[in-house]
């Protein structure tokens, strides 16, 4: 028997990232696989294991939060990985920030693998300095420590895990998160919204438009939430609202737009897909993910990058609407297959562990 050991995101244990190893832990054992969780990184058990497996988030409050990264966290850091290394056969560490640029490559010289929800199908940009996300033409102002790119001889180290999609998206599943390892899937299923249901909704997206222009990560957002007011359609649109109404509303529309933010794959892609919407966002042909749902025109309808095709495509989409809910109906038995089949994520933890 193999033993994984994960040192996790304490503060989102059980209901985030983790959540499948808890749903597909059984199964994972039935292929020799052994996962223990762990939140200190001190704790004398975690050494003993075939992989550990480091969340980058366990570190949110030092070294991982770029804002406060200085020399003396990332030195203690640097140790402990190096410890860590000579303890296990194979130390990993699983980038968990949103976008499939990285600003943890500092550290990748001490890990035997680079774990990643989502992957440049172009490795090179990751040679490349200021690549932390690809779709904006600078980054947010930022602290002195600048990305360090990846060296060209570690690109080998990068692999993709899984992302958020593989999340519990129950309606209860966040307060019940405790009880992930026993509130079986088959008690308790993702309540999904038939394609063909009456929806009264042309369009739901909601949100604050962010003030600061520089930051050219909420520009996206921003050129959504202003695009919408100007479209003569039934749209649910305005401040966030609670967890119920927003589902509700995404539920009864046709469409659903989601836009990149600190990264690409966004919560409301799984919502959509769930909700039986189409859902339309920028073009994702630049990366490798998994769930791996996102093929243009067969799961979701591309725009682009500047969206300066968002209204035509918006305007297509109602206009042809009858025809483009096949495309609804793709991603959501396609999203349904994937996060349903625990095979398929085993084999990923087994990539990992080579």
């Amino acid at each position: 028997m193999k033993t994984f050991h994960i040192l996790d995101w304490p503060s989102y244990r059980y209901y985030s990232d983790s959540h499948p190893l808890h749903r597909w832990q059984s199964k994972l054992k039935d292929h020799n696989i052994k996962v223990n969780f762990f939140y200190d990184h001190q704790h004398e058990k975690l050494k003993n294991a075939d992989c550990i497996f480091v969340h980058s988030r366990y570190f949110e409050h030092g070294w991982q939060d770029v804002a406060k990264r200085n020399s003396q966290n990332e030195a203690d850091l640097m140790q402990w990985l190096g410890e860590m290394r000579n303890v296990t056969s194979r130390l990993v560490w699983f980038d968990a920030a949103d976008s499939t640029g990285s600003a943890d490559f500092p550290i990748i010289n001490l890990v035997d693998g680079f774990v990643k929800k989502q992957v440049h199908k172009d490795l090179s940009l990751y040679t490349q300095p200021e690549k932390l996300r690809v779709w904006v033409d600078t980054e947010p102002s930022k602290p002195e420590n600048s990305f360090e790119p990846c060296p060209v001889h570690d690109l080998h180290k990068i692999k993709v895990g899984w992302n958020i999609g593989l999340n519990d998206y129950r309606y209860f599943g966040y307060k019940m998160s405790r009880l992930s390892n026993y509130l079986s899937y088959s008690l308790y299923q993702n309540k999904y919204r038939p394609v063909e249901s009456q929806r009264q909704f042309d369009l739901t997206f909601r949100g604050r438009i962010h003030t600061d222009s520089s930051n050219k990560v909420s520009w996206q957002r921003n050129e959504v939430l202003k695009l919408i007011t100007s479209l003569n359609r039934n749209i649910a649109t305005g401040q966030p609202v609670d967890k119920k109404l927003y589902w509700k509303e995404l539920s009864e529309s046709k469409l659903s737009i989601s836009p990149f933010g600190w990264g690409e794959v966004c919560y409301r892609d799984f919502e959509s897909f769930i909700s039986g919407a189409v859902l339309i966002k920028p073009s994702m042909e630049h990366l490798i993910t998994y769930p791996d749902v996102y093929k243009e025109g067969e799961t979701y309808l591309p725009v682009s990058w500047q969206l300066n095709d968002l209204k035509d495509k918006l305007e297509y989409a109602l206009d042809n609407y009858s025809l483009l809910k096949q495309i609804a109906q793709n991603g959501q038995e396609r999203y349904r297959k994937t996060v349903d089949d625990g095979e398929a994520f085993v084999n990923v933890v087994k990539s990992i562990m080579k």
